[in-house]
């Protein structure tokens, strides 16, 4: 009988971790979200990053990591060019490939920004549409390998 509940509780234990391993799976395949003060937010509502009016990118510690120049190139805060976006709000990588599309988002008033797969990336406010790819892309480089 021993056997049979030490059975049981081992077949128990190891559903439970799958299925909170998968609920945070799950978690992670939502977009990130900016809102209209520039907060950018992951899929709990934490603030990782924020963009300026101005188009300086900076991590939650508050410290300038990237900006966007009047010529739309993304760069670091070492002064390296990361890449372009474009007017429309598309991310080119410094190779010139297209990294980051924007796109209308179905509510209306926002954009959706897309991978290169095809992968739901980001939601922006109309406001920061030029801005939308950059900061995907931003957020790929942040992002543990």
């Amino acid at each position: 009988m021993k056997i049979v509940n030490v059975l049981t509780l081992t077949v128990f234990a190891i559903v439970l971790s799958f299925t909170g391993a998968q609920a945070q799976n799950y978690k992670t395949q939502f977009p990130i979200k900016l809102d209209s003060t520039g907060a950018i937010k992951d899929e709990v509502g934490t603030t990782f990053m924020t963009i300026s009016k101005d188009s300086i990118i900076k991590n939650h510690k508050g410290e300038k990591i990237a900006f966007i120049d009047r010529n739309g190139n993304l760069v670091d805060k070492d002064g390296k060019i990361l890449g372009k976006a474009a007017k429309n709000g598309d991310f080119h990588n410094s190779a010139g490939e297209v990294e980051f599309t924007v796109k209308p988002a179905k509510s209306g008033t926002d954009y959706d920004v897309y991978d290169k797969t095809g992968k739901h990336i980001l939601t922006v406010p109309a406001n920061y549409k030029a801005q939308a790819g950059s900061i995907a892309y931003m957020h790929k480089k942040m992002m543990p390998k």
